[in-house]
């Protein structure tokens, strides 16, 4: 008897202590690391949680030099520089032009950013930027 019930409280505590992993694992970030790709035509930026203000001033020389202007200077970022709020307008030489915001939630678990292809389908987009 006593044998018996003390399995079901160790099977109770494990069932809890599955759970509870699962919870916590579903509830940390993602690793998304910063993404920039530029070619004739063709930019696209990925930022999160993990980017951060020296990337972002890099990217966007490298971004204007394409006639892409971008500005991020109403960002905040913590104490090590990493993106806390994101705040991105972005015009294109072609007239496109767009912003976007998202706080540190949705930047652990998404990619914000801007898609411009002068050639593509859309031309110009911007926000959350899929994987």
């Amino acid at each position: 008897m006593i044998n018996g019930c003390f399995n079901k409280v160790i099977m109770r505590y494990f069932i809890m202590s599955v759970f509870f992993l699962m919870i916590v694992t579903a509830c940390s970030p993602k690793s998304l690391p910063t993404v920039f790709e530029q070619r004739e035509g063709y930019a696209m930026l990925k930022v999160s949680h993990e980017t951060t203000k020296d990337e972002l001033a890099a990217i966007s020389a490298k971004a204007e030099q394409q006639g892409i202007v971008m500005d991020y200077s109403n960002s905040s970022f913590f104490d090590n520089g990493r993106l806390q709020i994101l705040r991105l307008n972005v015009v294109t030489s072609e007239g496109y032009k767009g912003q976007t915001t998202a706080d540190i939630v949705n930047l652990q678990f998404r990619y914000y950013g801007f898609l411009y292809q002068k050639d593509g389908q859309p031309a110009f987009k911007i926000g959350e930027i899929p994987e």
